[in-house]
């Protein structure tokens, strides 16, 4: 991979050719491998594809994978073509009904859960493929309906490349890359959004719909690039109904074979010996303090997941990727994580936030495609909560013992053995990129954190929002009790929240003063408000977290 990281992104090309904002045809008269859907095709009349009230259908489609959201929509509009796309969107607009759209139905919050509304369901639309861009050149296209794990196999077997996503296998590439995408091979390829060069996406002007195709080469400062600029990391449900997003010809190739680790300390022995806890935490950020520059050689093949759960659940559990046969570093990795413990880790004897490698030993090579397989569970429907943060020093003395407080927290009334903070390694190629030719800008950062907790019954979930509320705040209790930016008067290493991991405890376009806009998009809040103006000014797509347009009302009627 070139080491020259323009601002167009990772792998740029040179030159631009004059676009146009509406996509009309695909380009032909190239050779490609696969035929991209044509976009102004028919609308499918079927009366089965809109699922109404009574409908055996209507309450799976209706509820997303967290099952505390549901919703009674006035109808789900299931979508297989563009024009089916179109007409959805026009549809609900000529009704004013606010429209709403699931790909994979993942969504932390309830943004697509629409009472009285329209959900556009994308499900349907699964296809991977390579055909020429809008600009004549090469290159691989993924429909928003498609899983992680389509686009997984499809590229891999027919073309030997991938895309660094990430790891739940049924969350759905529609809000999955327009919120950034990262993964397992993020440190050695960069984000998702940095291989990306087109997309196709319904917007709405004027009160009409129509598909619009935005390239990352599309002339600078032309509304276009402003729409391409945004589904960079901009989040699902801002600016239109994407269709189908393009790669570039020259995405990575998968590494024949990996190493997988699973290791794991069990609680009972932390307990008994308290200064091992802060002594892991400190190996773990330590090491990645060191080893996650973009000019890292050695260790940018290594991602790991460091997961922390509460002491209920029986043990704390390490679980490692390292892409080389030579296994050298792997192991000096694992024993630095070890350095100075008492407690000595295991191989893992239970399952942590949803992840279980019962292997026999410590580590195991396997092929890179078995590995993603063994690696890509989304877990048992539940009801979760989640919350997260950035972090680009070592954790802090107040960090570790807001960690360590909750994490042994007896609560007789609350079923904590789901409850956990889940610390992904960060940065190397992903910090190659300038934080602002993306919308992503967390570009220094080499720890990404998710706090989670999991329950099944709904009398519940005070007490789970209640917790993992209370955990966060003492977390980050130095700063606010959010992991605020780092700048030059606060510099405690914290540096906001991912946006695919929204928290309304973070503000709503309701509240007067959000913290949402800066803890998800830092200096490029503006930039999206900007792409709001232009593409969605009558605020057609809005939720509690939306990027709003500057200066206007927000969350009105279809209508404006």
């Amino acid at each position: 991979m070139s080491q020259d990281i323009s601002r167009r992104g990772l792998l740029g090309t040179a030159g631009a050719v004059a676009a146009g904002a509406s996509l009309g045809v695909f380009a032909t008269g190239a050779r490609a491998d696969s035929a991209v859907p044509a976009p102004g095709g028919p609308a499918d009349s079927g009366a089965r594809l809109r699922v109404l009230p009574g409908d055996g259908r209507y309450q799976a489609l209706s509820q997303g994978f967290n099952q505390r959201w549901t919703s009674e929509p006035r109808y789900i509009q299931l979508v297989t073509t563009d024009a089916e796309a179109v007409a959805a969107v026009n549809g609900a607009l000529g009704q004013g009904l606010r429209p709403t759209v699931r790909s994979g139905g993942h969504c932390y919050e309830d943004f697509v859960e629409n009472t009285g509304g329209a959900i556009l369901d994308l499900s349907l639309r699964k296809g991977v493929g390579r055909a020429r861009d809008k600009y004549g050149r090469t290159a691989y296209w993924v429909e928003a309906g498609a899983s992680l794990w389509d686009v997984y196999t499809e590229l891999f077997r027919r073309y030997d490349v991938t895309v660094p996503g990430g790891s739940c296998y049924s969350v759905g590439a529609g809000g999955h890359i327009c919120g950034g995408g990262y993964g397992v091979l993020n440190r050695r390829d960069g984000l998702t959004v940095d291989h990306l060069v087109q997309v196709d996406v319904v917007t709405v002007r004027g009160g009409r719909a129509e598909i619009t195709s935005a390239h990352r080469d599309d002339p600078e400062g032309s509304d276009t690039a402003h729409l391409f600029w945004a589904h960079t990391g901009g989040g699902g449900g801002n600016f239109g109904v994407v269709l189908r997003y393009w790669f570039a010809e020259q995405l990575p190739t998968p590494p024949p074979r990996v190493w997988l680790s699973s290791i794991a300390w069990p609680w009972a022995d932390l307990l008994k010996n308290p200064d091992d806890f802060p002594r892991l935490l400190a190996n773990y950020g330590e090491f990645f303090a060191a080893h996650s520059g973009p000019d890292e050689q050695v260790y940018q093949d290594l991602f790991s997941i460091l997961k922390l759960t509460h002491k209920t659940n029986g043990n704390i559990a390490l679980f490692t990727e390292w892409v080389r046969d030579d296994v050298g570093p792997l192991d000096d990795f694992l024993r630095a994580m070890q350095a100075g413990l008492t407690t000595e880790a295991t191989v893992q004897t239970a399952g942590a936030g949803g992840l279980f490698l019962p292997l026999p030993e410590k580590r195991r090579q396997m092929p890179w495609m078995e590995a993603t397989m063994t690696l890509n569970g989304s877990g048992a429907n539940q009801r979760g909560k989640y919350k997260s943060a950035y972090h680009r020093k070592p954790f802090s003395a107040g960090n570790v013992t807001g960690i360590w407080n909750w994490l042994t927290r007896d609560d007789p009334g609350v079923d904590l053995t789901q409850t956990l903070v889940q610390i992904d390694s960060y940065g190397c190629r992903t910090n190659a990129v300038d934080p602002c030719a993306t919308a992503v800008p967390q570009r220094d950062s080499f720890m990404k954190l998710q706090y989670q907790t999991y329950w099944t019954a709904p009398a519940q979930d005070q007490a789970h929002l209640d917790f993992l509320g209370g955990f966060y705040r003492e977390v980050y209790a130095e700063t606010g009790g959010v992991p605020e930016i780092s700048d030059a008067t606060h510099d405690l290493g914290t540096d906001g929240a991912y946006v695919n991991y929204p928290d309304v405890d973070l503000g709503t376009t309701a509240d007067p003063a959000p913290l949402y806009p800066r803890l998800y998009y830092k200096q490029n809040y503006p930039r999206l408000q900007l792409a709001k103006s232009i593409w969605d000014r009558a605020d057609v797509f809005h939720h509690q977290q939306s990027v709003t347009v500057a200066g206007g009302a927000q969350g009105g009627t279809p209508g404006g």
